[in-house]
């Protein structure tokens, strides 16, 4: 029976993580999946609780995703992090390629608290509203909290490694594997042996061809992060999910009132051998005691115990469970703290400057988010960096922010007109973002959805500067917010800033290179204004034409 179980959890790890592969595979143009491809990160009950808090409001796309996980750790605990998260998976899998087996039990009680102090650090950077210049401001804008859940998240974190760093090494691999078959094609042993072909060409294995592999910012800090998460294996098996997750730490607090318990009868021989194979350090130095917040049910302790001593129980005082999660107090106090530095720092001093009125935060000019985003505030707070809608775009357009919004933004989703533009057939990004951070948008509505406005820079442009003939920006753009003058017998390009929508088509497929004469601007950026207000804009502008009103209604 202890082997069965213990066959059924990796069974169980592997159809988990192979879903999760399929399920971020199928996150491309045109969306056809129907089951939502961001499952596992609505499915996630920090997510879920991460968003509905810092936002102060349900998020009911989250609430009936998670619901099912919240009734699983109430009934068993840490059952997720042992049967279905991929990120455990992962880690296994990657301790075990490359030979990391990390046996130091004594070093597992000092860092074991230290999950669920990050998680009290991560519930405060939720609770803190966002600070807000004046109490007129406070009453017109959404009060939302600073949430840092996407620092430590588990699903989170993995989805970001697979969108920023395992899907472009992949893409790259896939093309130097159809160049090098394309090169052994031509050679007398090629000829020869033919099968040589199939194994060096990915479109002959049936992997398809890449055009152009797409390319992330951070990708290189994102593949560094879950090395680290992998290399801490080497200190002690799952280091990881036994001492840092926050995921994990949660379902242990649920796990409180699971009936579910491990009894050890009067055959153990005291051996230890289930102390050594317990991958989280569950089982303490007397086997009949165990940890009940750390045990993941993976049965491992059953199926190596020679005895046979080992069995699943209802919970009962004889079982040798503990549910103390022995926490400091003044820990407890110190993770706050922490919490409170973690969502204040970003707002201080970084994208911010004085003026009469006082402090004006302002950010960077090419902080351009996708459509549907929300307003700053509450879009940097829902955002869980994920890198879903940055995978399924499909021109490569989206782009993790650097500076360009500030510490509190960085790694956000913004768009780089001249990496791809947003087109205008794709409505994508919204329909995978988890936390509605970017919300659910038709494509007609991309008339609407001002994201920021082009300018033209006349030093660089060829019509202006070289007075030469070119019209690239105008017939490229599916808006028509470009438009020809003639001046001094010469056509030259002017952008009408109250059509164009800030998409950066005009921007990516201008000639001058290397970086255009033509640039989109955060400029014009409604996020704020509402989508109703964006749309009467739009009819405004359309029903009095250039002598739009720059307010809707006036």
């Amino acid at each position: 029976m202890s082997s069965r179980l213990r066959g059924l959890r990796r069974g169980s790890q592997l159809c988990f993580f192979a879903s999760f592969v399929l399920l971020f595979a199928f996150a491309a143009y045109p969306l056809k999946s129907p089951i939502p491809v961001d499952l596992f990160l609505r499915a996630d009950p920090l997510i879920a609780l991460s968003a509905m808090v810092s936002l102060r409001q349900l998020v009911f796309p989250l609430v009936w995703f998670a619901l099912p996980l919240v009734v699983l750790g109430l009934l068993m605990g840490r059952a997720f992090c042992g049967w279905i998260c991929p990120m455990g998976t992962a880690i296994d899998l990657s301790e075990r390629v490359l030979g990391i087996r990390g046996r130091r039990p004594g070093r597992a009680p000092q860092w074991r608290r230290v999950k669920f102090y990050l998680l009290a650090a991560l519930v405060v950077t939720m609770l803190i509203p966002a600070a807000h210049r004046s109490a007129e401001e406070l009453a017109l804008s959404e009060s939302v909290g600073l949430s840092a859940v996407y620092l430590l998240d588990p699903i989170a974190l993995l989805t970001r490694t697979f969108a920023l760093a395992v899907l472009p090494a992949v893409q790259w691999f896939l093309v130097l594997a159809s160049d090098t078959a394309t090169v052994w094609a031509y050679t007398d042993f090629a000829e020869a042996h033919p099968w040589v072909l199939r194994l060096l060409d990915p479109v002959q294995l049936g992997l398809g061809a890449v055009a152009r592999p797409v390319y992330f910012r951070l990708g290189l800090v994102a593949f560094a992060m879950f090395g680290g998460m992998v290399a801490l294996g080497g200190l002690a098996r799952r280091f990881w999910c036994r001492n840092l997750c926050p995921l994990g730490a949660l379902f242990a607090i649920l796990g409180k009132a699971s009936p579910i318990s491990l009894a050890v009868s009067d055959k153990c021989t005291r051996c230890l051998q289930c102390v050594n194979e317990c991958k989280v350090g569950a089982i303490t130095e007397d086997p009949h005691e165990y940890r009940a917040a750390e045990c993941i049910h993976c049965y491992s302790c059953l199926a190596v115990c020679p005895e046979q001593a080992i069995s699943l129980t209802v919970r009962g005082e004889a079982t040798g469970r503990k549910d103390e999660l022995e926490l400091s107090r003044r820990r407890v106090l110190q993770a706050a703290g922490l919490g409170l530095v973690a969502a204040v720092l970003p707002k201080v001093g970084w994208g911010a400057r004085r003026s009469e009125a006082g402090v004006l935060k302002i950010s960077g000019a090419k902080l351009i988010r996708p459509p549907g985003a929300r307003a700053e505030d509450p879009f940097v707070t829902a955002c869980v960096r994920c890198g879903e809608c940055m995978k399924v775009c499909p021109t490569n357009a989206l782009q993790p922010a650097l500076g360009e919004g500030g510490l509190e933004a960085l790694g956000t989703p913004i768009l780089v007109p001249r990496i791809g533009p947003c087109t205008e057939p794709c409505n994508l990004c919204g329909q995978v973002c988890p936390t509605r951070a970017i919300e659910p948008f038709e494509i007609e509505e991309k008339r609407h959805l001002y994201l920021g406005t082009a300018m033209i820079d006349r030093s660089q442009c060829l019509a202006w500067a070289a007075d030469r003939l070119c019209l690239v920006c105008d017939e490229a753009c599916s808006y028509d917010a470009i438009f020809q003058v003639t001046i001094d017998g010469v056509d030259r390009p002017l952008v009408n800033d109250r059509i164009c929508v800030g998409c950066g088509i005009c921007e990516r497929v201008c000639p001058v290179q290397p970086q255009g004469a033509i640039h989109v601007y955060a400029t014009g950026d409604k996020r704020d204004w509402g989508r109703e207000a964006q749309r009467a804009w739009r009819e405004a502008v359309e029903q009095e034409g250039a002598g739009g009103s720059p307010y809707p209604g006036v």
